[in-house]
């Protein structure tokens, strides 16, 4: 594809930095892969990646589903007229009001890891559908999800059992592998897990109409030692489902791994300082405003960092880039390579911030988060 965020685009844009740019072009291109890698399977984009409207308009335009986790990010989807039967409540905790909202919208497909979660969505949505969340193998992913969420999968036929007895509808299996994974076998390898279950599912009536493989694809981010294709992963994915006797429909949720890629972030140089061995840059937007998994949690993530203007020194060196704010943790990074001759006054664009940056931006120290514009 060719580069949508060309340096004579962005010098020609009249916004005050810093800002995010958002492609909508990118957005529909990364949703058309995803159909082509995983044909026949429903696409439900993890709106918790990144919630702008014009986002979730393009997504829904192009035929995307969601997967919602509380009634503030269904308010957004109700706001531009996504019908229920496009949305799951994929979270597996949930608070009672929130499942009210959902079921009174029209929302009939919940998730669930707990016995008292399934009573909870009896209680007030009688008759919906649920799917268990169950917990596997997310060795070699940068986020781990196996702790917080997801039962043994021991559990899934006397609670799938259980569901029908309270007058739900069991409808299917779900797991996550952990975000920003890099193990490209970790989907087939889930998959691989559920061929017992299944069988026993089907012996026992319980007939599942989906299997929800979750999300985790990865971003080719500056930090990402060996990143994976799409192909790497739906080739061993499409394999493994092959060996199933049972044909769910599969049901994908990625988030980064198709919002990532859309957005850059355009911030100005306010101090450069020699300190001890380091050079410093000082930008107006840092790690709290604006690029909070910069991080260090769990593994933090690198951002391919480019200087907007060409340099007139040639040669590089490596800096460290921090935000605006007085705390000490505000460090973008301190392996930053850039022009020799980057100053104070000059622009530097983070690319592939799509995900996760503008919805936990926050005004620490009172600095605004940046304005977000799609072109």
């Amino acid at each position: 594809m060719k580069d949508l965020f060309s340096t004579q685009l962005i010098e020609t844009l009249q916004h005050e930095s810093p800002f995010f740019l958002i492609s909508h072009e990118k957005v529909l291109s990364q949703f058309k892969t995803y159909q082509e890698h995983f044909p026949g399977a429903a696409i439900h984009y993890a709106m918790k990646a990144n919630s702008e409207k014009e986002v979730l308009w393009a997504l829904y335009e192009a035929g995307s589903s969601f997967e919602v986790a509380s009634v503030y990010e269904l308010e957004a989807l109700i706001a531009i007229s996504v019908p229920a039967d496009r949305i799951n409540y994929g979270t597996s905790v949930k608070p009672v009001s929130h499942i009210k909202k959902f079921f009174e919208y029209g929302v009939k497909r919940f998730a669930f890891d707990s016995l008292s979660e399934l009573e909870k969505i009896a209680a007030v949505a009688p008759g919906a559908e649920v799917y268990i969340r169950i917990a596997v193998d997310d060795t070699g992913s940068v986020y781990k999800f196996s702790e917080k969420f997801g039962t043994n999968k021991e559990n899934t036929l006397p609670w799938l059992q259980r569901a029908r007895d309270l007058g739900l509808i069991p409808c299917g299996i779900s797991f996550h592998v952990g975000s920003q994974a890099t193990n490209p076998l970790a989907w087939a390898a889930g998959v691989a897990s559920m061929h017992d279950i299944f069988a026993q599912l089907h012996s026992a009536g319980l007939g599942l109409e989906i299997l929800n493989i979750g999300g985790g694809f990865p971003c080719a981010y500056a930090s990402t030692e060996n990143p994976l294709s799409l192909a790497e992963i739906a080739e061993p994915l499409h394999a493994e489902l092959e060996k199933m006797t049972y044909k769910p429909q599969i049901v994908l949720e990625p988030g980064r791994g198709l919002i990532a890629e859309s957005s850059i972030l355009v911030t100005k140089v306010i101090a450069r300082v020699e300190r001890g061995a380091s050079t410093w840059l000082f930008l107006d937007a840092g790690v709290y405003n604006a690029l909070f998994e910069a991080l260090a949690y769990q593994g933090s993530t690198r951002y391919r960092v480019t200087m907007l203007r060409p340099s007139y020194s040639g040669g590089v060196s490596l800096f460290a880039l921090a935000g605006p704010t007085g705390d000490s943790a505000d460090v973008i990074t301190r392996e930053a390579s850039l022009p020799h001759d980057v100053d104070v006054g000059d622009s530097l664009v983070f690319h592939d911030v799509g995900a996760y940056s503008m919805v936990v931006s926050s005004t620490f120290n009172g600095f605004p988060r940046p304005s977000v514009h799609v072109m």
